[in-house]
């Protein structure tokens, strides 16, 4: 990988990590601050929001990456892309968004028994509208490769959803109509202040221009696939919860949630790779510059991160929900050790799913999805009377695996890489270090200092593994840290 893919990948990952730490506070804050009943008002409308944003969006947002990437040094086909998605995302999110607010009484009244939910519901169809212009404005960026943009962006909004919230309540009262009201103000202002900026800064970014047919029409044959991919990854995220809730107790979902939710939350991570290797994918595609050695890299990287957490979770899943969840939760350890391995499952669809749609697959991608979520749904209903939650871990983690595999096929055909070269040897050796260790330190210690003399002596093994076989991503990782270290000292 280049020095400048690292740039982008730390850069992206400092952001997400400020993010992701921002939204904690937020998620813990708000409804302590605001009470159950005013915290409810406020899920409910982000949860439409949510459930809406999809068909609003119609992933034109990651069509705008591919092809911007594609075709940048064509100003004039950008130009029309750009146009032609700009304007879909205004009009698909405005129809849906004046729907919102035209049923927001009704769903108010009828459907959720609230009255106090209208003006909730009417401020949500705005942040819905915004927000999706937000969105475009950000990938339009990441096309160009612009992550120091990006990013600010990013963290920007995040940090403003933190702030501005708390003035209100220091000024006015705890409220969650203050929640709500600053989401509004900051996605109008971020907006339509970025989209005045691109306008003027690029003399082809003309929004309201006549967009360009064929690229409308492979815009959408790119996003809409995209669409019910991923509300088909959703059912497979959380169908086994609501077939919990059916055959078994409320009690046995909170377990199963608890546990099942810390592998997928690891294995998101991964995300960040596809945030930033989309548009280089892309280009490359479009330069018919091979991308084989950066998946297998990219691969053998996933590896030797992922199979180091797997074992620590397996075998210290009853510590890890009770030091973090207590007592009530230890049940759930068979799910925490059989869902461990979502960690590298998921972070291999994270990875390959990028690789494909660089290609324009994504109808292969949806199908794949698809029909791993019928394999879910099918498995659960059989496993769960029988095996209880245990049933719904193996049965989500068996699809998992098939959609894993089903990538993993359509990457072969499409880059011919060659998995050959990642080096099996050395990670079954470091595999089975990592399990004798942790057995043999398990077995003599109890409790945090077993967990702090794991992790430790993990830290050390894998080095160690990583140091001896020297794989080419971690080799470019060093020289672009000393590359970091000279530029500073």
């Amino acid at each position: 990988m280049s020095k400048k893919l690292y740039s982008d990948l730390v850069s992206t990952g400092s952001a997400s990590l400020v993010t992701q730490m921002i939204a904690i506070i937020s998620g813990i804050l708000f409804p302590r601050l605001l009470g159950a009943e005013q915290w409810g008002l406020w899920s409910i409308t982000s949860g439409l929001i949510g459930l809406l944003a999809p068909f609003a969006q119609l992933a034109m947002s990651t069509a705008l990456v591919t092809y911007i990437s594609k075709y940048k040094n064509d100003e004039g086909k950008v130009s029309r892309f750009v146009n032609s998605a700009y304007l879909m995302v205004i009009l698909f999110s405005l129809v849906i968004s004046i729907s919102v607010i035209f049923l927001s009484n009704y769903l108010a009244e009828s459907v959720f028994d609230d009255p106090r939910l209208t003006i909730f519901l009417f401020l949500g169809a705005l942040i819905l509208f915004f927000r999706e212009i937000n969105i475009m404005n950000r990938d339009y960026f990441r096309g160009f490769k612009n992550f120091k943009i990006f990013n600010i962006l990013r963290v920007v909004e995040r940090v403003s959803f933190l702030l501005i919230p708390l003035f209100l309540f220091a000024i006015f009262s705890f409220l969650a109509i203050y929640v709500a009201i600053s989401q509004l103000i900051i996605l109008s202002i971020l907006s339509t202040s970025v989209l005045v900026y691109i306008n003027k800064k690029d003399d082809f970014f003309k929004i309201f221009n006549k967009p360009g047919k064929k690229e409308s029409i492979t815009l959408l044959k790119f996003g809409i696939p995209l669409v019910f991919a991923a509300t088909f990854i959703i059912v497979m995220r959380s169908i086994d919860r609501l077939l919990i809730g059916y055959f078994l107790e409320t009690s046995d979902v909170g377990i199963y949630s608890v546990a099942a939710s810390i592998p997928l939350f690891i294995g998101g991570s991964f995300a960040i790779i596809s945030t930033v290797l989309l548009p280089t994918f892309s280009e490359r595609d479009s330069q018919g510059i091979s991308s084989n050695k950066l998946l297998s890299e990219l691969f053998s990287m996933l590896l030797f991160v992922s199979i180091p957490l797997i074992i620590f979770i397996i075998i210290f899943s009853e510590d890890i929900l009770l030091i973090v969840y207590g007592t009530e939760y230890v049940v759930g350890s068979i799910v925490l050790a059989i869902v461990s391995f979502e960690i590298l499952l998921y972070g291999g669809y994270v990875l390959f799913r990028t690789a494909i749609q660089a290609k324009e697959q994504t109808g292969r991608i949806a199908i794949g999805i698809g029909l791993s979520a019928l394999v879910n749904i099918f498995l659960n209903i059989i496993l769960i009377p029988d095996f209880g939650i245990a049933g719904a871990a193996f049965g989500t983690m068996f699809s998992f695996i098939l959609l894993f595999l089903y990538l993993i096929y359509l990457v072969k055909i499409n880059y011919d890489i060659s998995f050959k070269k990642v080096n099996i040897k050395i990670i079954i050796s470091l595999l089975f270090s990592l399990i004798v260790f942790g057995y043999v330190i398990s077995s003599i210690l109890n409790g945090v200092i077993a967990l702090v003399s794991v992790i430790l002596s993990f830290i050390i093994i894998w080095y160690i593994f990583v140091y001896l076989s020297s794989p080419l991503w971690y080799r470019e990782l060093i020289n672009y840290l000393k590359d970091i270290l000279d530029l500073h000292l």
